[in-house]
């Protein structure tokens, strides 16, 4: 048996189950919502049919009319599965595919009837993209799981001669292809790589690019102790695994070509801030732009066009050291308080179940998990911040928390907003081959649509909350982005229904900039009528191009709506989180800064397990503790001894979660008093 995937046909189905809901019919076209829906069958719109070829076209008129069975299509002497089956194949055969492999993908770019006339009867094909775990942009696989799949460039830097002991200078870039999202720096390190066994154990790459034979013994074991199996790629350094200037000097051509502007040797204008910024940095940000250029280089090999960079979002990486910790705004988690606190992973079988994120995940988007995981990687430090976020979060709970639960319902079948608009922003200038782009398009407008009437019809509760937090997130115009207008201007320019069930833009009559082909000679002239249609496709073909273009015009809006909604998705998550907690709760307080020259310290009484619940140890099993460490009255450390399987890791990993729940925006830590210093 082998495992099959045709790209064009399983885009289809991607959209289909992207938004299940509103694109899933039956084979006599009724919605889910019907009560005589039949899940068995599945309706085939004739378009998707045409694009197929005759061996396709065959599986999937098997296959629509048995959607509760796995097909086995035999061909040849094999017995194939195919598309949805194929996961199928993989969850319960223990089938493996793009498992630690490269796959080249290669289409066909014309037809047999294009090709009549010519000597070469075989159709052209090329090689369109590069697929692997780490540049994976959509698929089931994709859909379904909303982590996010980081791709990590890693390159090294020795003050001293690399086989002297000295500090690390590290440059990274981790990217996530899904979203468009590219973080970078650099950094020093100890001996011990204490900064980059951080990031990784926090990201988790799933593939990593390195310069051959240049990184050193001891980060080369860190790599191997810190990841899960990713795939690792080795470029030649310089040539493949580009130098800063050579990153330089390749960004400017890019961006340059892509604001069609000419590009002078020190021209640096064409630049996005971020980049610009950095460069302008000097010496102290070479290794940053070599790891980015190593990232470039790779991707360009799975990318040709280089759109992945047309709407990218540059970010500078947070402060990774460990050093000169009270001008940190958050609070740094070392790779063994990550590990070892259970924070994503457990010990067990590395999953997240009885970790803090599974008690903590309530998220109902796609986007507000992976949002939710940046907050669990560091929490806040600075005092006003974390009572802002308080106050956020309790004013989501009490009179308002119907409200909240209503916005979570109203985004519970919502897509993933972040990755699909990545998708149709990186695609923005294609020609045609991805015959679902239109879908794209009208799922993502509908999905802000969503957001945007989510996000109007939680701001009632802001008549009695006085969060100025809540305040920013749901007053049009502030951080909430006022798109009503833009998506008006989309309704009435095209019809939204048609283009879902046909995947064709037709334009309404009387639309300003747009023009509608239809004549009433091609009813006579039938000799006329090949033509004729083949100039209506054309002309749709362009009016989609501008209606596409204008909604790129609008990507930091969409953006901007997206990354509000995913705040509020988690601030409501972790209102309704803090209730789940057994036993007393309180809100801690915090008292000084780390600029303070008071002495630190942390006062819990009472204080419970934010994981270990009853349903897993007994009712009343568990034994609160009161806690009392640092300050002018206390030591600053206890000195805990006792018998094997006592508790003591579990009373050191109760400390330390409470000061994460507590610095994390929650409101609620399970403790009947606590204060923090």
């Amino acid at each position: 048996m082998s495992l099959k995937r045709d790209f064009d046909a399983i885009r289809y189905y991607v959209v289909a189950v992207i938004n299940y809901q509103l694109d899933c019919r039956d084979a006599k076209r009724r919605r889910p919502g019907d009560e005589n829906y039949d899940s068995r069958t599945l309706y085939l719109p004739p378009d998707f049919l045409r694009s197929l070829s005759y061996a396709q076209k065959q599986w999937w008129e098997f296959k629509s009319k048995h959607m509760d069975k796995v097909l086995f299509f035999k061909m040849g002497k094999f017995y194939e599965l195919f598309e949805m089956d194929a996961h199928v194949g993989e969850k319960e055969l223990d089938l493996q595919y793009m498992k630690g492999y490269c796959i080249l993908v290669v289409e066909q770019t014309e037809t047999p009837e294009q090709k009549k006339g010519s000597k070469d009867k075989v159709v052209r094909r090329e090689i369109c993209s590069v697929v692997t775990k780490g540049t994976l942009t959509d698929g089931e696989l994709l859909s379904a799981n909303p982590e996010a799949a980081y791709l990590m460039a890693l390159t090294e830097h020795h003050e001293n001669h690399p086989t002297e002991v000295s500090e690390h200078i590290y440059g990274v870039c981790r990217v996530d292809v899904a979203t468009s999202r590219v973080i970078f720096g650099q950094f020093k390190d100890d001996l011990e790589c204490s900064a980059l066994c951080c990031i990784l154990s926090e990201i988790r790459p799933v593939e990593i690019v390195k310069p051959a034979k240049l990184l050193s013994a001891e980060t080369e074991r860190v790599l191997l102790k810190h990841t899960r199996n990713p795939l690792l790629n080795e470029l030649v350094p310089i040539v493949e695994f580009w130098d800063a200037d050579k990153t330089v000097d390749k960004l400017k051509r890019i961006y340059g070509k892509t604001n069609d502007v000419s590009v002078n040797d020190n021209e640096l204008d064409c630049l996005p801030d971020v980049l610009l910024e950095l460069v302008k940095t000097g010496d102290d940000s070479r290794s940053a732009l070599s790891a980015l250029g190593g990232a470039l280089y790779y991707l360009r090999q799975a990318f040709p066009d280089e759109r992945l960079l047309r709407f990218a979002q540059f970010k500078l990486l947070p402060c990774s050291g460990f050093g000169d910790l009270a001008s940190k705004p958050y609070l740094v988690l070392d790779a063994a308080a990550l590990e070892n606190l259970e924070i994503f992973e457990n010990s067990r079988n590395g999953d997240s179940s009885g970790t803090l994120y599974a008690q903590l995940n309530q998220c109902v988007t796609a986007f507000g998990k992976r949002l939710l995981k940046t907050w669990l990687a560091r929490p806040l430090c600075h005092v006003e911040s974390i009572k802002e976020h308080q106050d956020a979060v309790a004013g989501l709970k009490g009179v308002n928390l119907p409200s909240a639960l209503e916005f979570l319902k109203a985004l519970s079948k919502l897509p993933d907003m972040e990755r699909l608009l990545a998708c149709i922003f990186s695609s923005s200038e294609a020609s045609g081959r991805n015959a679902n782009r239109v879908v794209l398009v009208y799922l993502a407008l509908r999905g802000c649509e969503q957001m945007a009437q989510a996000c109007s019809s939680l701001g009632v509760i802001l008549s009695h909350v006085k969060s100025r937090q809540l305040h920013h997130l749901l007053t049009p115009g502030k951080v909430l982005p006022d798109v009503c207008m833009d998506l008006n201007h989309f309704k009435d320019a095209f019809d939204w229904a048609e283009a879902n069930n046909s995947g064709r833009i037709i334009p309404r009559e009387g639309v300003d900039g747009f023009f509608r082909y239809w004549s009433p000679d091609i009813k006579v002239f039938l000799t006329e009528l090949s033509h004729a249609e083949s100039e209506k496709e054309s002309l749709l073909k362009s009016t989609f191009q501008r209606l596409i273009g204008r909604f790129c015009e609008h990507h930091t809006k969409w953006k901007q709506l997206v990354s509000t909604t995913a705040e509020l998705d988690v601030l409501i998550s972790l209102a309704i989180a803090g209730d789940y907690y057994e036993g007393p709760t309180c809100r801690p307080t915090f008292v000084g800064t780390l600029c303070t020259k008071e002495a630190p310290y942390l006062h819990a009484k009472s204080l419970g397990h934010p994981v270990r619940r009853s349903d897993t140890l007994g009712k009343g099993d568990f034994v609160p503790n009161d806690i009392t460490i640092g300050g002018s009255d206390h030591a600053s450390f206890i000195l805990l001894t006792g018998p094997k399987m006592g508790g003591k890791s579990t009373l050191l990993r109760q400390v330390c979660l409470t000061v994460i729940l507590a610095q994390v925006k929650l409101l609620n830590v399970v403790t009947e008093k606590g204060k923090i210093n």
